[in-house]
């Protein structure tokens, strides 16, 4: 991995966050505008990064079992980690609903949100498709095992499972379907898919730089006094272990710089809407999610210089 491409992705990822917070400061940032944000983000952009990977990467049967191997690796890497944040939070002596609330925190990273573009910016198009294999299996995970985790403030609906059917999910069915079909797209949707794959990590970085000063203006939400617990356990501890893991695992090179990347990506966004809807602790969720994110740009090039010297 060069680490050279890491700092420099980060880097001007960070400036993007800064612009997306002077943009908030400047002008009145709605819930409408962020909702347009996202809907572009995860419909539009993230599914054109999935569907550029494909129709840019030779296909052959080694991509196809880096495609199985990580999605397996994944959904053993969530379960993991989900129990590991939960000894390490029970150890902690929180108690039980802040214990699930902390292991959720600590646990699951933004693995699509922000994992998708760096992959496909640091390792091309074809690490933008196997980053998103790897958060396929933190859907399953999240929308199975994380729920349940959450249901005893309130009551688990199948319906609620249909979040799985994902336009993202959709674009790694299709793109695979015409892998092995071998129906070749035309040159216009190569390039289509192309350039929308852009519009990914920019729009992502400015969403959060405008979540900033709304959170900065409210100063009694500057913080929680055990916020220390999942930031830590997120951005240091699991990438730690993770890289531990992968040094001694006989996988491919290539697989193993992903999911050390991807697993020192900060606190998934996604846990606001969960803790929004079974807890009612949104803020706890949003705090720790912008603090995870801008503390990710220090320790993301930091875990790349450990993945540089050791892999």
């Amino acid at each position: 991995m060069e680490i050279y491409v890491v700092v420099t992705s980060i880097t001007v990822m960070g400036i993007i966050i800064a612009l997306g917070a002077l943009l908030a400061f400047k002008a009145d940032i709605t819930k409408e505008i962020k909702h347009v944000l996202i809907l572009i983000i995860l419909n539009i952009a993230v599914p054109s990064i999935i569907l550029n990977g494909v129709f840019n990467t030779e296909v052959t049967s080694q991509l196809l079992h880096q495609v199985l191997i990580i999605f397996i690796v994944s959904i053993l890497f969530h379960l993991g980690a989900l129990l590991f944040a939960w000894i390490l939070a029970k150890v902690c002596r929180f108690k039980s609903s802040f214990a699930k609330k902390m292991t959720i925190l600590a646990a699951l990273g933004n693995t699509g949100f922000i994992g998708i573009p760096l992959c496909a910016t640091i390792f091309g198009p074809i690490g933008g498709l196997l980053a998103a294999i790897f958060d396929a299996g933190l859907d399953i995970v999240l929308f199975s095992v994380v729920i349940y985790m959450l249901q005893s403030e309130k009551r688990f609906q199948f319906r609620q499972l249909k979040a799985l059917l994902n336009v993202p999910l959709l674009a790694i069915i299709l793109g695979l379907t015409a892998v092995i079909t071998g129906v070749e797209p035309p040159q216009f949707i190569k390039q289509l898919t192309s350039m929308l794959a852009g519009l990914a990590a920019p729009l992502a970085m400015l969403y959060i730089g405008m979540l900033l000063p709304p959170l900065f203006q409210k100063r009694e939400s500057l913080g929680y006094r055990q916020m220390w617990f999942p930031l830590s356990v997120r951005l240091l501890v699991i990438p730690i272990v993770t890289l531990a893991i992968m040094y001694v695992l006989p996988l491919d090179h290539l697989l193993k710089n992903i999911v050390i990347i991807l697993s020192a990506m900060p606190t998934i966004m996604l846990a606001t809407v969960l803790f929004a809807q079974y807890s009612n602790d949104e803020e706890l969720a949003v705090v720790t999610t912008v603090y995870s994110t801008l503390l990710s740009l220090l320790t993301i090039p930091i875990v790349a210089l450990f993945v540089s010297w050791l892999l």
